[in-house]
């Protein structure tokens, strides 16, 4: 993660990142959410979040 922020920040590059993991969201500066590969959502990766983890409250 480190070295990836490092380059889009050093080099002026853009990166897309993959992943199931919500703290990674931190990091991004937007989102999309994904549901059998179609797109469902998209924008501020805290807003993604915060509906991800009520999701999750509701299934537990």
């Amino acid at each position: 993660m480190a070295q990836v922020r490092q380059l889009v920040k050093n080099r002026g590059m853009t990166a897309l990142w993959v992943t199931h993991r919500l703290e990674e969201l931190d990091y991004a500066d937007g989102a999309f959410l994904l549901q059998k590969g179609h797109v469902v959502d998209q924008g501020d990766p805290e807003r993604l979040k915060q509906r991800l983890m009520r999701r999750e409250e509701e299934v537990a």
